[in-house]
């Protein structure tokens, strides 16, 4: 990795090479060529190596961007989580409130065109992972994973490592990821031309429910 000094005009360069290559990287993968990522970012060819070093260089570099953002609009939740996990016993209706907030953080995030290229770039490593998949995963979304299943768990009464509570978990987080990979789908049926606040509130209510059903179906006596 290239460790050149970084002024403010070359740290906006290098934010525009990065914000250029994740969406060029989202449609093709590292088939996805740094004269197009150079020509969209508006800067030389020349800026990449420069700044990254390499192709590959600049791959990582953008699953860190992308690692760094969703630690940054997630910490607020993964600190209350923890703060509330490390009482004797959680209060349920504190729990369920901290899964609602950070659901509708998610949603309002998925359901804003300036993400799509984010998510075109974790699906495309979801699905043929790289080192950059890793990086994204040990850094946040087994963390954020990791406290959503503690939080279920705390709530139900269940084991938080049993294999279904985690599933369950992935269940849930399944259907909010639906209205982004699925979000022609939902347009589509629907007949809605895009996504607005007023649209996300919607789908937060569905999801609140079905979030209900979750925890009320995985309690004891239920």
């Amino acid at each position: 990795m290239n460790t050149t000094p970084i002024t403010s005009k070359g740290e906006q360069a290098k934010n525009q090479l990065i914000a250029a290559a994740i969406a060029q990287f989202g449609e093709y993968g590292l088939h996805a060529t740094t004269r197009d990522i150079a020509s969209l970012a508006g800067q030389n060819i020349a800026a990449i190596p420069y700044y990254f070093g390499s192709k590959e260089d600049l791959y990582l570099a953008c699953a860190q961007w992308i690692a760094d953002f969703i630690g940054v609009n997630f910490r607020p939740h993964a600190d209350a989580a923890e703060q509330l996990l490390s009482q004797p016993a959680p209060d349920k209706a504190a729990i369920r409130t901290l899964i609602l907030q950070a659901s509708k953080n998610m949603i309002l995030l998925l359901t804003q065109d300036e993400t799509v290229n984010l998510s075109k770039f974790i699906s495309r490593e979801q699905l043929s992972p790289s080192p950059a998949y890793q990086l994204i995963h040990d850094q946040v979304i087994a963390p954020l994973h990791g406290h959503l299943t503690q939080l279920i768990a705390a709530y139900t009464g269940r084991d938080a490592t049993d294999t279904d509570t985690i599933l369950h978990t992935h269940a849930l987080l399944g259907e909010i990821l639906a209205f982004r990979l699925g979000r022609e789908t939902i347009l589509l049926r629907t007949g809605w031309t895009q996504f607005d606040a007023e649209k996300a509130e919607r789908i937060f209510q569905v999801i609140t429910c079905h979030i209900d059903l979750l925890l009320n179906g995985l309690s004891p006596g239920s």
